[in-house]
């Protein structure tokens, strides 16, 4: 089973500082994942939508942090960092709130706040890539959860169509009892009606 996190990245106004994971043969993750960085940055969460599930199964999502830069030169400074946590994901799991905190201690790092390209990626990247592992995880004992609940559910259906069949075959013996004692009682009064038609009948002699 493919991770459900194929690829993710951390950026510093629009700097990749570290990423890691790969394309999934056809490009789409590639797609997907140049579309969500290049997406105006608004504070808060954007999300890509501009595939459909039949040409592009996978979504990006982003989630924006600004923060003030703090002072230059020993004077205060007006200028805004933004942080961006991306990644592009083929089920509904995100990381990028893991990702917001684990960074946290980073982002005041000298190679985070000014750093080129790709930066962090031999620091990074590898928290990157367990990140997604863990995702993976999860969602493989999550669809073991459901696959755990849904035969706890077909078991306990199960259960009730034999106690509800268990109750159909006491009522049908019940039934049944009556039935047989209604017979005795006719087979009891069919005798004394054949003794009583003899008693009334004509000696043929």
């Amino acid at each position: 089973m493919s991770s459900p996190i194929c690829w993710s990245c951390v950026q510093r106004d629009g700097i990749i500082l570290a990423e890691a994971g790969c394309d999934d043969g056809s490009t789409n993750v590639i797609k997907t994942a140049q579309k969500i960085t290049k997406m105006k940055p608004t504070a808060g969460w954007e999300v890509s939508r501009n595939f459909s599930m039949s040409s592009n199964p996978f979504r990006g999502i982003k989630f924006h942090l600004y923060e003030c830069a703090g002072e230059i030169d020993d004077r205060p400074s007006d200028d805004i960092i933004i942080w961006a946590f991306s990644c592009v994901y083929n089920t509904t799991e995100c990381v990028l709130d893991k990702l917001v905190f684990v960074s946290e201690p980073l982002r005041g790092m000298p190679w985070w706040r000014e750093g080129a390209t790709l930066s962090a990626q031999p620091s990074f990247a590898p928290t990157l890539q367990q990140q997604m592992e863990n995702v993976e995880q999860i969602d493989k004992l999550a669809k073991m959860q459901q696959h755990v609940d849904e035969t706890t559910a077909i078991m306990q259906n199960n259960i009730e169509n034999i106690l509800e069949r268990g109750d159909k075959i006491e009522d049908l013996q019940e039934e049944a009892q009556k039935l047989n004692a209604a017979a005795k009682v006719f087979k009891k009064n069919a005798k004394k009606v054949k003794r009583f038609r003899c008693f009334r009948t004509p000696s043929m002699a």
